[in-house]
């Protein structure tokens, strides 16, 4: 009987090799993975438990980013904890920070101290934003939706991408597309051909179908990104910008135009502002807006003011941006007699209140992509101020020539300095063609971003049985 006696385990060790170490190692691991490791990686990072929540992101100045306080808006309204993550580099608007709903994530912006050349400094640029970002997106795991502004689409597209692929599986991801970043860095360049250019749209071409919601601010952008990008057409929905309550015509406002003017040092050295008629525009002072065209109109205007009867001019420029400086040389170095030009960067409660003192509005946006529209224009609107604008493709979906604006064009005869000049001494000197006009503008202002939010995401973003929406086709 010696072949059954017992040899009890010590004999195993002899068949052994690391595998055995390596699984007791995972079984005594267990706990740990199960309770920790799983739950932190896998699981519900910094959002609300009862209620749906999305983060907003935008690589910009978020009190200069009026579309994604929008959404922060509307979908606070609809009772959704609102992450809004970007720039803090000025005020946000003050109902955004007290709003119960929605809480603001600084993103720290990365500035070209060094003067580095652009390349280095943009490569420097996208490796810290992608640290930044994933960790900013890894708290936020298990939201319900995250939305990108597009652009600036590098790198937050990508990681956003990654994030809900690996570590937030639920989570759908929303584009809204402002414009097309490859056309913007082709403003540089000049040349669709150039391989960083090329890299761009073919980066937003092909990532840009992982959205499980593409929002356009125009409807040729929409076929745009069906036809020329690939993007499933169910998927793709026009949000056109519209104004909030916070832009008002200055007959419903509580304060009267020279107490605002004063209130914000713009008339402070012209004597009469009865005498003067107000134009505004607004701008970032970058290369896509050809601020020389104004200039040479209000050269045009200044002369012809000494040959006729036209009246003053005060004209406001709100932003503040790279060219600004020039801008302001060009101006001084002119010394118009009878236009005063005024810049001013405003806070964003103060700035529908001075859109709201204007007469006539100049929008000299032409759009890189030419499918795209300028935010200013609806702001104008909002306050019922008729438009001059410079012609592009998709302008006819929001201005309409002698309806509630003036489109301008340069032809044969004409440069479009010459084409400005002539529409503000139209609006100026023929008050039937003004009223027109100004009465088209009017009626955009009761178009409102609340409604157009409402009638085209409400359906999609309802989460209450007590809503009632219907989305339009």
């Amino acid at each position: 009987m010696e072949y059954i006696k017992y040899r009890g385990f010590d004999h195993l060790w002899a068949y052994s090799g690391p595998w055995l170490w390596w699984l007791i190692l995972l079984y005594l691991s267990l706990p740990f993975l199960a309770y920790i490791f799983f739950p932190f990686i896998f699981g519900k990072g910094i959002i609300s438990r009862s209620k749906k929540t999305v983060c907003l992101f935008v690589l910009g100045d978020i009190g200069h980013s009026p579309r994604m306080c929008y959404h922060a808006r509307s979908f606070a309204k609809h009772d959704y904890y609102v992450n809004l993550c970007g720039y803090v580099e000025s005020e946000p608007p003050q109902d955004i920070y007290d709003n119960m709903n929605v809480e603001i994530y600084p993103i720290e912006a990365i500035k070209n101290t060094y003067d580095l050349p652009f390349l280095v400094f943009a490569c420097q640029k996208v490796i810290g934003q992608c640290f930044q970002l994933f960790a900013q997106l890894f708290e936020f795991r298990g939201a319900d939706y995250i939305l990108i502004q597009n652009p600036p689409s590098l790198p937050i597209l990508l990681l956003a991408i990654i994030h809900v692929k690996l570590f937030s599986r639920n989570t759908k991801l929303i584009i809204d597309w402002h414009n097309l970043n490859y056309s913007v860095l082709n403003l540089k360049y000049n040349n669709m051909e150039h391989p960083l250019v090329k890299f761009l749209k073919a980066y937003e071409k092909y990532l840009g179908r992982f959205a499980d919601y593409n929002l356009t601010v125009t409807d040729k952008m929409r076929s745009f990104l069906i036809e020329e990008f690939g993007v499933s057409h169910k998927s793709v929905i026009s949000l056109h910008d519209r104004p909030t309550v916070d832009f008002l015509p200055l007959e419903k406002q509580q304060i009267s135009k020279e107490e605002i003017l004063l209130k914000y040092n713009i008339i402070e050295s012209i004597n009469d502002i009865t005498n003067h008629k107000i134009v505004l525009s607004s701008t970032s002072f970058t290369p896509d807006e050809d601020f020389s065209l104004l200039l040479a109109a209000l050269h045009e205007y200044d002369r012809n003011v000494k040959q006729t009867k036209l009246p003053k001019l005060l004209v406001i420029i709100t932003g503040k941006g790279p060219l600004r400086q020039k801008f302001l040389d060009d101006v001084e170095r002119m010394q118009f007699e009878n236009v005063t030009v005024k810049n001013v960067w405003l806070p964003s409660d103060a700035y529908p209140l001075v859109v709201a003192t204007a007469d006539i509005s100049i929008s000299l946006h032409t759009s890189s992509s030419g499918i795209d529209l300028p935010m200013k224009v609806v702001d104008f609107f909002g306050c019922g101020i008729p438009v001059i604008s410079l012609d592009f493709l998709a302008i006819n979906e929001l201005v309409k020539d002698g309806i509630n604006g003036i489109i301008v064009r340069q032809t044969e005869k004409k440069s479009l300095g010459d084409s400005i000049c002539d529409a503000l001494i139209t609006l100026l000197t023929d008050q039937t063609f003004y009223e027109k006009v100004k009465s088209g503008a009017m009626a955009e202002s009761s178009d409102r971003w609340d409604q157009r939010w409402d009638m085209k995401l409400g359906k999609i973003f309802k989460y209450k049985e007590t809503e009632r929406y219907t989305l339009s086709k």
